[in-house]
This record gives C-alpha cells, structure tokens and sequence, in this order.
C-alpha cells in the first residue's frame, strides 16, 4: 500500500474518535457538520483518495473512494447511535427497506460478475449514498433542524452560481461548469436544489430565509442557462413552473404582476448573451436525429441497443459499473463500434491508434448517457424493477404532500422535494450524472430529510416550537 494511504488511514484512526467526541459534546458542531455535508456536495473531491484506483477506467466509479464528507457523516450517525437511549425503538426512514434490497441484489450481482473489482467500486458509494440518507434522516429532529438545512442549500447554490459565473466570464468557458467540472453535472445539481427552494420560499417561513431561498432560486436557474444543457433549461423551466403553480404563486395579484417583470428584466440579456451557445449546440452535434438516430452513431440512440444486447445475454445484466468493460470487449462491436478491448482489471488498457473506420471518439466506451439503460444493462431487468422501486419508494413521501398543502415549510420542503426528484429523474434518461459523488450525496440529504418529515412518521418533536407551546397551554386549560 502507497505511503499517502497509510498515513490517510492513520489520520482517520485520530480523526474519526476525535471528531465523534466534539460533535458529541457540542450541539452547535453537529449543526455544523450537517450544514457543510450540504455546502460540501460542490467541493466533494477536494479532499478525498481512492483506494485501489484505476484512474483509467471509463466507468462510473473508479475506485473506493473516501472524501471529507464521509468524516461528517461519520461523526453524525455514530454520535446519533451513542445517544440513543437504552430499549428507544429504532425508527427505520421510510424507503430504507426498498433501498437495503436494491443494495443487496447488486452486492450478489457484484459477486456473480466478471470482472468484480469495478462493481465493487460502484457498491461502496451505494452503501455511502444509503448512510448519507438514514443519517439525515436521524438529525433533522424538528423545524430549526429544517429551516437549517434549506439555509444551507440556499447558501450552497448562491455559491455554485459565483463558481459558476467566474468559469463563463473570466475563465470563458462556453459551457460553464463551475466547481463540478461539467457542465450536466452543475444543472443537475441545480435542478434538485432550485425547486425545492422555491417551493420554501413560496411558504410561510421567516422573511430573511424567505428572500435568501428567493434569490438562491433565481441565481441557481441563471446556472444552468450557463451549463447551455439543453434538456435542463426545459426541464428547469417546467419545474418552476409547477411549484409555482402547486404553491398558488400564479394568481393575478400585482405582487405577483411586478416580481415576474423584475425576474424578466433581469434573465432577458442573460438569455440573448446565451442564445447563440444554445444554437451551436444544436447545430454541431447534428440536431436529435443524428445523437438519437441509431446504431451508426456514438450517441444515445446506440446505447439502447447496447443495453438490449447485455440484457439479452444477462438476464442479471454484466455486473454493476461493467458497461465500459462490456462494451469495448464485446458488445461495441457487434453494432460497428472498434473500440480496443481492456486487458483486464489492473494494468491500463491501449489507449490507441484507433483502427480506421471504428466509428468512435475514444479507445474504450463511455458509460451509456443514460441512467436506466445502464441500470438495465449492468443489472438486468430484476434490477431495473427494484431500482424503480427506490424511485416509487421517494415518489411516494413527496406527493404525500400534496394531499393536504399548506403555506406551512414542512408541506412547502416536502413540495419541493418532490418536484426537485422529478428533475433529477427526467435529467437521468439522457445522462447518468445521478452516480456522481456530489449529486448522489445532495439527492440523499434531500430525501433523508424528506424521511424525517415524511407524514408517515410524525414526531411530537418535530412540530415548531409555537405549536408545542399551544398544545401544553390547551392539556392544562382540560386539566
């Protein structure tokens, strides 16, 4: 093992005691912590290793990765464990039961593949992704917790939008991308967030964290016109649209009237400076014919023969994060794709010349620019139902919301984060950044709060603090 990880592994052995004891004694740390595991998700490879890296693999994990934001969640759930009370009943987060089945099948899907080391790579950020989601779901306790957490992510997206400009204007990248490296990844992030921070600030919540989540929503929906993601500004524009709508934010009032011609007056230069970078985009990747049309082309339209292909071999699918390998050993070519073949799991394969006529970009295949057709392609069609089920599972707590809304934050949040999955969940038919470190761990803080809201699991706790008040003065006025 190289130096670097056995002095990483010995600065954990103090760390991680250290860190449990502090947050243990101070509530304002834990508070801290939660705070920063969500301003964390824009900086979640600043400091973290991979163990038993292969840097040159194209899937979509590459090794076991340990970043910064795992030492958070750590302290939390360990510090919630120690303070549970002796015979307290466990209360398990809603959907946690779907999530550990889906977790299990793919760790025998792991073992029952070759090669297994890439599965196993894509496994360990499952399990990290399902630790993230019961740990929030432990800390957010009552209204502070929440109203924390949306100041957060507020201060959060106001930060990615700095990042963001400065990669448009000073750095002059056509398709800004921010501290996220790429530009999908940044609108997909901001299509998680941005809905759920209108929807807050549509609520009756306080004026200041209500003018902070009104300015976050529009600087975040100025980030993704400069991604130039062309799904994203639809599926951006929608969204909003139906917060908007779901809240009562549309009726004809001159409030109303006056904030829609401010926001219009602001987006309209920022919308012309942006237009011919729209229109490039569609006219040098040859419109959606040709990135949809078929075999012929390395776009997305092959990737669905290719998941076709695995599928019918595989009835469990070639192992999860197994694409690139299947792909450029196998499957690339019996739909006229030369790619050059790995070599195995340890040593970096050929990166070229590329035969002439092979009909790619690269030496090795991409993962497919979809996330249900890798799903269906690594882990078959059980896999494919079962992950839809995990997707039903969190469908299910956000539109409980909308049977009885109210201006109230905790109907408002559950709002929001509904329609922040959906973006998410229509962003994933063309692109499988849902697997990347920060979009995974923000999607998962999301909805473990969502959990510890969820009106299924009602906690005396979680009520504000004034309806508590009400409710002891009404018991003593009955006694």
């Amino acid at each position: 093992m190289e130096t670097k990880f056995l002095l990483f592994l010995g600065l954990c052995a103090v760390v991680i005691p250290a860190g449990i004891h502090a947050v243990g004694r101070s509530e304002r740390l834990k508070h801290l912590c939660v705070i920063l595991l969500v301003w964390g998700t824009t900086h979640a490879s600043a400091v973290s290793l991979n163990f038993f890296s292969r840097a040159w693999y194209r899937g979509t994990t590459r090794g076991f990765e340990f970043s910064w934001l795992d030492f958070l969640w750590i302290f939390l759930w360990v510090d919630e464990l120690r303070h549970r009370k002796p015979g307290q009943r466990r209360e398990w987060p809603h959907g946690l039961a779907i999530m550990g089945v889906f977790l299990a099948y793919n760790a025998v899907n792991v073992l029952l593949s070759e090669p297994r080391l890439f599965g196993l790579f894509e496994l360990s950020k499952m399990f990290r992704a399902v630790m993230v989601y019961v740990t929030i779901a432990a800390c957010v306790k009552n209204e502070r917790d929440l109203r924390r957490l949306v100041a957060a992510l507020a201060i959060t997206v106001i930060y990615e939008c700095f990042w963001v400009i400065h990669s448009r204007v000073v750095l002059g990248h056509s398709r800004a991308d921010g501290t996220l490296f790429h530009p999908n990844t940044v609108s997909m992030f901001n299509l998680i967030a941005v809905p759920v921070l209108l929807a807050v600030a549509l609520s009756d919540v306080g004026p200041r964290l209500k003018r902070l989540c009104g300015v976050a929503t529009f600087l975040g929906s100025i980030s993704v016109l400069c991604t130039v993601s062309r799904a994203g500004l639809v599926s951006l524009g929608l969204l909003l649209v139906a917060v908007a709508l779901t809240c009562g934010a549309l009726k004809p009032t001159p409030k109303t009237a006056g904030v829609a011609f401010l926001l219009l007056l602001a987006a309209i230069p920022v919308g012309l400076k942006l237009a011919p970078a729209f229109q490039a985009r569609f006219d040098s990747e040859g419109g959606l014919s040709s990135e949809f049309g078929g075999k012929e082309h390395e776009g997305r339209g092959a990737y669905v023969h290719l998941a076709r292909l695995m599928q019918e071999d595989h009835v469990f699918g070639v192992g999860l994060n197994n694409w690139s390998y299947a792909v450029s050993n196998q499957y690339g070519r019996m739909i006229g794709f030369g790619y050059i073949p790995y070599t195995g799991t340890e040593e970096a394969p050929p990166k070229g010349p590329i035969p002439a006529g092979s009909n790619v970009d690269a030496a090795q295949a991409p993962p497919g620019h979809s996330l249900y057709l890798i799903t269906l392609g690594e882990t078959g069609w059980p896999g494919g139902v079962l992950f839809a089920g995990v997707w039903l599972s969190w469908f299910k707590m956000g539109a409980s919301f909308f049977l009885k809304r109210s201006p109230a934050l905790r109907s408002r949040f559950g709002i929001g984060v509904f329609f922040g999955l959906l973006g998410a969940f229509a962003q994933s038919f063309s692109e499988w950044e849902y697997r990347q470190t920060p979009l995974l761990f923000l999607l998962h803080i999301l909805l473990g709060t969502l959990a510890a809201v969820y009106p299924a699991r009602p906690s005396v706790t979680a009520l504000p603090t004034k309806t508590l008040s009400r409710m002891a003065r009404v018991s003593l006025k009955r006694e």
